[in-house]
């Protein structure tokens, strides 16, 4: 079975693939995951090299533990909160707990790398620090949802597994999200941005 072929695949799928032998279905799963894993570790370490080291020790024990997982379907869920834990507990053992809500810079939109305009690219750069401020200022579980949809390009049917939520749920929280940014840039004076 090829690589491209287990794209197709659903976790569950996959999953019977490497509890089958097949180490490249983990590879896809891992392509599927590891964005949005490093998204939830560096919101709480706020290092990503930490991040990064907890997100393999999450890869690395989900692996390990696949055998335990009763229902394939929640996969995603079941590493969001490994990480998490993982996270959680580097934290504590560091001694230094502190649970960060914002971005950090490898999740921040960019501006476009390819304008020469020196100017252009400090009001790009302006403009998208303004609605990642906005984002910021959103309720917590609007900010997850709008972080995983539009930053680590998790569809909207991976983001309700990976958050243990319905389909629906997701949905209306990128619509009221949607809604209130619009309100938050047209009052900070942004107008209409696409």
């Amino acid at each position: 079975m090829s690589t491209e072929e287990l794209k197709d695949f659903d976790d569950a799928e996959l999953i019977m693939a490497v509890l089958s032998g097949n180490l490249h279905a983990f590879d896809e799963l891992v392509l599927r995951y590891q964005k949005a894993m490093l998204m939830v570790a560096q919101q709480i370490v706020r290092d990503p090299i930490e991040a990064e080291d907890i997100v393999q020790d999450a890869f690395i024990l989900a692996f390990e533990s696949l055998t335990q997982l009763e229902n394939l379907n929640r996969f995603g869920s079941w590493l969001y909160s490994i990480t998490r834990h993982r996270a959680l507990r580097y934290m504590k053992k560091a001694n230094r707990f502190q649970y960060h809500e914002d971005i950090d810079d490898e999740l921040k939109v960019e501006a476009n790398p390819e304008s020469s305009d020196p100017a252009k690219l400090i009001i790009q750069q302006s403009i998208h620090e303004g609605v990642r401020k906005c984002i910021m200022s959103l309720p917590e579980e609007f900010q997850e949802v709008v972080k995983l949809y539009y930053w680590v390009d998790m569809p909207q049917k991976r983001i309700a597994e990976f958050l243990s939520l319905p389909l629906t749920t997701v949905k209306w929280r990128l619509h009221k999200a949607k809604e209130q940014l619009k309100e938050i840039l047209e009052k900070q004076g942004y107008g209409e941005i696409g």
